[in-house]
């Protein structure tokens, strides 16, 4: 494991005469309050190194190396470590390779590592550490190896699923894919309490019970945050609902409840307590409004579709599964649902009209421009 600058520098000066890099993170999201990186793998050759996340060290030199377009950065499903590289330390990534995307592409069954490693090598990988906790130092000498597997086979990978894109003739798609994943940037949401509402069982709760519910909640996040343990594991949505069903008032009451940790604090107990001593004081309170995903019959202007427009919607998407399976991939990567709301809203008539629809790169308007224009003018899946 790589913890000192001394370390990470020899590191560095090894990977700056490589032109392609395999690149992968573990985190703590399952085990903290925050996401961390706690590990960053990196392949080259015929080498693997873990580098360490959790100490402070001068990365930028790494860094320079993950932006220089001169080398290849390979990742498999890279979209959230890349937005966590670049939200957390400030990354930025050019000339990337992702082979997820890439077996996404070429549509093959089964697109995670441990099957693509299976397809193409003959390559069996345990998933016993998917839900390890990467922050444990030292990290077990099983754990280590198991972490170096996620890069040893992703150069090696990406020539193989380059020749397939070549031989298909979805390079340029690819590229297109890879751009997109390279500009991933994750910020962490803040807490909401109104968030009460999504608590599993909650529903189940009387009216009256509803700021019980939420004084609880918003307890078990502070309670959450001082710990630096993911919520769920401080206490899980069962406990929270139990806990507004029993409304203890004695630290006994409430440790006798199913699923309160007896390693909580006396502290973090009587917080507790007075969440319920709040909640039962508020007694019933409003529903929160409503915050989601725009409708999909939403569009740009934010106004519904005409009826003359679901018409030509339902066409686009009846085209869109005929030409996915024709293609054999997913029809998400034929067109995106909201790409066809904007066609459907837009009904272009030539090239540069559906030019301006946003997502229609030059791939898919070669591949499918021609399609689509059918499908508008005739409102009917050709």
């Amino acid at each position: 494991m790589i913890d000192t600058q001394e370390a990470l520098d020899a590191l560095t000066n090894q990977l700056e005469s490589q032109d392609v890099l395999a690149i992968d993170c573990e985190m703590d999201s399952m085990y903290a309050y925050g996401t961390s990186l706690c590990v960053v793998q990196i392949g080259w050759e015929d080498k693997e190194a873990l580098l360490d996340g959790l100490v402070e060290l001068d990365r930028s030199r790494l860094g320079a190396l993950f932006a220089d377009a001169r080398k290849v950065k390979v990742f498999h499903g890279g979209e959230n470590d890349i937005g966590l590289m670049r939200s957390h330390w400030g990354f930025d990534f050019s000339n990337t390779f992702d082979t997820m995307a890439a077996s996404q592409i070429l549509g093959h069954q089964g697109v995670g590592l441990a099957a693509a490693l299976e397809r193409h090598f003959d390559v069996h990988i345990s998933k016993k550490y998917q839900k390890a906790d990467w922050r444990v130092r030292p990290l077990p000498k099983d754990q280590a190896d198991y972490a170096r597997i996620d890069v040893r086979y992703l150069i090696a990978l990406r020539e193989c699923l380059l020749d397939e894109l070549e031989e298909l003739g979805r390079v340029e798609e690819a590229r297109s894919e890879f751009a997109r994943i390279a500009r991933a940037n994750i910020t962490e949401k803040p807490f909401d309490p109104d968030n009460w509402v999504r608590v599993k069982g909650g529903k189940q709760l009387p009216n009256e019970s509803r700021g019980l519910l939420r004084e609880i909640y918003v307890a078990r996040d502070t309670i959450s945050k001082r710990l630096d343990r993911a919520p769920y594991r401080v206490l899980h949505d069962s406990t929270i609902v139990e806990l507004a069903k029993r409304r203890p008032e004695t630290e006994d009451q409430c440790k006798n409840v199913r699923g309160v940790s007896r390693n909580l604090s006396s502290g973090d107990v009587q917080l507790l307590l007075d969440a319920v001593q709040r909640g039962v004081e508020l007694g019933e309170i409003p529903m929160p409004a409503r915050k989601g995903r725009r409708k999909i019959w939403e569009h740009k202007e934010d106004s519904k579709l005409t009826a003359e427009q679901e018409v030509l919607f339902e066409a686009l998407r009846r085209w869109r599964v005929k030409r996915a399976a024709e293609r054999g991939v997913d029809v998400a990567r034929v067109a995106t649902t909201s790409m066809l709301m904007l066609i459907a809203g837009a009904q272009p008539k030539t090239a540069e009209e559906l030019s301006m629809v946003k997502g229609m790169e030059p791939w898919r308007r070669r591949e499918y421009g021609d399609e689509i224009l059918v499908v508008v003018r005739e409102k009917k899946a050709p």
